[in-house]
């Protein structure tokens, strides 16, 4: 599909678009606008020999071993986010257990360092700077036991934060915008995905309603399919040949002024009389005004010319009686058949060489049949 395709269907859906738009956005705006803010306050120490602990000799192995074994400080890190510190941490600021579950607490190591990060998220300020602090003071005391070669060394304090990381407003409105634009997009091309096949389901009708034979779509479909089954088979071990008839109803009612009724009830009368005389296989449509379409599968040129024939016998031997008035008709016609030929052509170049054989039938005597490769003396 082109890009003015989708266009068009957003431009034609486009209160679908809007309306998916302004209800994901105020409610986006709704949410946000909801939620508490939340601070971050952030305290780093490092991990370190401890001097005053080992002679030189210890020292060098316990840098060395630091170096290689980032699981000392890992631990740091672990105790720093257990719950035994953070409920010593709140008792040492008075904290109730609800004010402490509302503060959350991540310590981590950087990458390729021995600097611990302790980070506390809350919502009140102030709170949130001296439970980081707290926290680090309880995670120094604590680790002071495990490791006498190492310490965990205060780098900087916490700070008081001066503005809000959660939730961040602009993004959330920028977001719950384009969401709702790709949802509004989402659900237009639905509907128009949904109303599809109702509308081709309208206008693909199999039957001609005025004549009982198949319509010329269905007619169209089935000489695409029949087509292609017969070009895919043109090898010396198959055969599959394809014809295809144009008959024209010749009838007075046309030129005597008789109602357009009597003339349905007339083509209706020639497709029931026709359609008993047809193959399982074969198939009949009603193609234009007055003209039926046959396809005619395995049934070569030749053979296909002396079926249609019959079929015109049939039809001018055979009145035709209009059930509303009881006026019987007698219908004669011409005909153009043409085989499907072995180079292969298009759906519109076969339709062609029928209209012309049909064409060259029609100033003959009625029950006249031409066949296309007669005109051309090709194959």
């Amino acid at each position: 599909m082109e890009l003015k395709a989708y266009y068009r269907i957003l431009i034609g859906k486009r209160w679908i678009v809007l309306g998916a738009f302004l209800i994901t956005f105020i409610a986006t705006l709704l949410f946000t606008f909801s939620q508490p803010w939340v601070y971050r306050a952030t305290a780093t120490f490092v991990v370190r020999v401890g001097i005053a602990y080992i002679d030189d000799r210890d020292f060098v192995s316990a840098l060395d071993t630091l170096s290689r074994r980032a699981e000392i400080a890992s631990t740091y890190a672990e105790v720093a986010n257990s719950r035994r510190i953070k409920n010593l941490a709140g008792d040492d600021l008075l904290l109730t257990s609800a004010e402490i579950r509302k503060l959350s607490v991540d310590s981590r190591l950087i990458a390729g360092t021995n600097i611990l990060e302790i980070t506390v998220h809350g919502q009140v300020p102030a709170l949130v700077r001296d439970f980081t602090n707290a926290i680090g003071a309880q995670t120094v005391a604590y680790v002071e036991t495990l490791y006498e070669a190492y310490e965990l060394e205060p780098l900087d304090e916490a700070l008081l934060p001066t503005s809000p990381v959660k939730p961040d407003r602009a993004l959330n409105l920028a977001l719950g915008g384009i969401f709702g634009l790709i949802l509004g997009a989402g659900l237009a091309f639905l509907s128009e995905y949904l109303q599809t096949p109702l509308v081709t389901a309208t206008n693909f009708s199999v039957l001609d309603e005025e004549t009982g034979a198949y319509s010329k779509p269905y007619f169209m479909l089935r000489l695409r399919q029949e087509m292609s089954r017969a070009k895919h088979n043109n090898y010396p071990l198959y055969n599959y040949p394809l014809s295809v008839a144009l008959i024209n109803v010749n009838h007075p009612v046309r030129m005597d002024g008789v109602s357009s009724q009597i003339s349905s009830e007339t083509l209706r009368g020639v497709a029931a009389l026709l359609m008993p005389e047809l193959r399982e296989e074969d198939m009949m449509a009603r193609f234009s005004d007055n003209v039926f379409a046959f396809l005619l599968p395995h049934m070569p040129g030749g053979a296909a010319k002396k079926n249609v024939e019959g079929l015109l016998t049939k039809m001018g031997s055979t009145p035709v009686e209009s059930n509303r008035s009881g006026v019987k008709v007698n219908v004669h016609g011409t005909a153009g058949v043409v085989a499907y030929p072995k180079r292969g052509i298009g759906q519109e170049e076969l339709l062609a060489q029928a209209r012309r054989a049909l064409e060259n039938a029609e100033p003959a005597a009625d029950g006249m049949v031409c066949l296309f490769s007669e005109l051309t003396g090709r194959d």
